[in-house]
């Protein structure tokens, strides 16, 4: 299993238009994985209304005096469940606990009763709302109306000196519920969010803002600015490589789930986007797919006596926190290298799909490979969506040698292709 990656892959240059136009296909893929507005207004209001009943309830007899959303809901990097027939969206949510918690819900038998406490409130809830609950390892799960699935973890104050935001350090019940482990949601979303506002060091940065402007200036419907664009460029590029782990390994079945889990994707994304993006670059396009050819390389791999490999990968929020723990088995690391070859190669054909000016059927047919029907289906639309508004403004759109979209002034009767 041991795999060599010291060789650097040769630099792949892109003109600017193949790049801004990756990137606007990006923006089309994601938006059609995440939910919209009134879904994330629908799934706020949902848990606000939970967390506020949680702490009046009298199991804490005001102990608990918070519930937040942390993981992707908070770093903008949501993405729909790998069941294509689920239309609700998962949620991660703390439920805090004062520090004063650790001293009721301490000692033997601690963790078990305060997962009994959070389930025996919430329980009251769900069937007071008629909602359906879920007692897991170290969770209570709730499935709000629309399928939405919401994860309330109890998470006990306890700062730390020795971690990276440890101010909002924590300690949440092991899965066999004998101890607490070190946890630090909050600290997480901020150590992503400084890494998410270093900006790209894009070679031609100039004119990559010109061409996202002459683009945003020709088209008829709404495009966000570069800016707009590079300020996400981390959580964007992060849903991409998460919506290719769905894509790739499917809805979970009743055998093992291979699937990495999303906090190892998205730090490893994260990990490999502080390296690269200070580096210079042409574009989204080259840094994305140096990400993902970096990614493999950034957990730490033991070799193990037997033959096998214990794998790390470091929290630096929370003390000894691998978040590798659940990937060291035989079958678990092989899938995972054999996803980021694929990650790799679905991008490879995609990017090269663009930067040759291929029609939009062989470019829809990588999107479909990378990112599955959904997404091909968004893309297709969406240029449909483009072609019909600029046909009714008598204006021509078609694909030069670069990959540059151009908007022309045409007649009625043109015959439009890709």
């Amino acid at each position: 299993m041991h795999r060599d990656f010291s060789i650097e892959p040769p630099r792949r240059r892109f003109s600017v238009g193949a790049s801004a136009r990756f990137f606007y296909l990006g923006e089309a893929i994601a938006r059609v994985y995440e939910p919209t507005q009134t879904q994330l207004s629908d799934l706020d209001r949902a848990y606000q209304s939970t967390g506020e009943y949680l702490v009046t309830c009298p199991e804490f007899d005001g102990l608990l005096y918070l519930v937040h959303a942390h993981g992707s809901r908070q770093l903008g990097t949501m993405v729909r469940p790998m069941e294509e027939y689920r239309e609700g969206f998962d949620i991660d949510l703390a439920a805090c606990l004062t520090r004063e918690g650790l001293q009721r819900y301490g000692g033997a038998g601690g963790p078990a009763r305060l997962i009994n406490d959070l389930y025996a409130a919430l329980k009251r809830y769900a069937d007071r709302h008629d909602l359906k609950i879920e007692r897991d390892d170290r969770c209570v799960t709730i499935t709000y109306a629309g399928g939405m699935k919401a994860d309330f973890a109890p998470i006990i104050d306890d700062a730390s000196h020795v971690v990276l935001h440890g101010e909002t350090h924590g300690r949440i019940p092991d899965r066999d519920l004998q101890r607490y482990m070190s946890t630090n949601p909050r600290g997480y979303c901020r150590a992503f969010d400084s890494i998410a506002q270093v900006a790209p060091a894009f070679e031609r940065r100039v004119e990559l803002n010109a061409t996202f402007e002459s683009l945003r200036k020709s088209e008829l419907l709404p495009l966000p600015d570069a800016e707009e664009v590079f300020a996400r460029l981390l959580s964007r590029l992060t849903q991409l490589a998460k919506i290719n782990r769905n894509i790739a390994f499917g809805a979970p079945t009743s055998g093992e789930n291979l699937a990495p889990p999303s906090c190892v994707v998205t730090t490893l994304v994260a990990n490999a986007y502080a390296i690269e993006a200070p580096k210079p670059h042409d574009g989204p396009m080259d840094l994305l797919l140096d990400i993902v050819q970096l990614m493999p390389r950034l957990i730490k791999r033991f070799p193990m006596p037997e033959g096998s490999e214990f794998w790390y990968l470091d929290n630096p929020t929370a003390q000894n926190d691998n978040l590798a723990a659940g990937m060291n088995t035989k079958a678990k690391q092989q899938a995972f290298d054999a996803w980021c070859e694929r990650l790799v190669a679905d991008l490879t054909s995609l990017v090269d799909a663009i930067d040759q000016g291929a029609g939009m059927d062989v470019i829809a047919r990588a999107v479909e490979r990378a990112f599955g029907p959904r997404a091909r289906a968004a893309v297709l639309g969406d240029n449909a969506q483009r072609r019909e508004a600029n046909r009714s403004a008598n204006r021509g759109i078609f694909v030069v040698g670069s990959s540059a979209v151009v908007s022309t002034p045409t007649f009625a009767h043109t015959n439009f292709g890709d």
